[in-house]
């Protein structure tokens, strides 16, 4: 009998366990698709409680955030077995490292940045500046002051060239038999005419075309 109450609760512990790996890895991908250069290590999540019967859930997915920093919450919605859905909020907590750009000169205002003006550093995730450059934000731009040599360059040193910068809300444009399908985007890094451009839609799911126009790109 206590053979049998020991893999009961091994079970027991290994559906909930499943149920929080899975909104781990929701997490991760949004991490992932927010920040391409992060390096996650570990994820946990923090809840008072879990609810009754939380290893007979099915995960359906994660609410949309900004999912920027290194900690924080996040509503996790599930569906019970009576086929009633059920949202769980968790705090979490993220240990990560990211690529940031660290300048290896002086640069001077109006300055265009290039590939000799900076080098690429790994930087724990929770100290990074919440507007820290990446290398998907080199298109285009120039310093809009002088620039000290060790300096982690971030967004508002700079001002761009570029038509559709990161976090612009764009049109994507599928194209389907003649038929143009419209959908609304945000985009996840500057881009010029022609150049190619990651997005993100509303339900999170990350896609990349090209810059046709002000604020619209082909989706491919």
């Amino acid at each position: 009998m206590r053979k049998i109450s020991f893999l009961f609760l091994a079970l027991w512990q290994f559906l909930e366990a499943g149920n929080l790996e899975r909104v781990k890895d929701a997490l991760a991908k949004e991490y992932q698709n927010n920040f391409p250069q992060i390096i996650i290590k570990q994820i946990d999540l923090k809840i008072t409680s879990l609810p009754k019967e939380f290893e007979n859930f099915e995960f359906l997915r994660i609410a949309n955030g900004k999912f920027n920093k290194a900690q924080g919450f996040v509503r996790a919605e599930f569906k019970t077995h009576q086929n009633i859905s059920k949202n769980v909020f968790f705090r979490y907590f993220i240990r990560a490292n990211l690529e940031v750009l660290r300048s290896t000169r002086a640069i001077k205002r109006g300055d265009r940045l290039g590939a000799l003006d900076y080098r690429i550093v790994l930087m724990d995730f929770d100290k990074v500046p919440s507007n820290a450059l990446s290398i998907d934000d080199l298109n285009n731009i120039l310093a809009k002051n002088n620039i000290n040599k060790n300096t982690i360059l971030r967004e508002n040193m700079f001002k761009t060239t570029a038509i559709i910068k990161r976090g612009d809300l764009v049109v994507g444009v599928l194209r389907d038999s003649g038929v143009d399908v419209l959908i609304e985007l945000v985009s996840l890094q500057s881009a010029n005419l022609s150049e190619r451009i990651r997005l993100k839609s509303k339900e999170g799911k990350v896609m990349q075309g090209t810059v046709i126009g002000k604020n619209r790109v082909l989706l491919q």
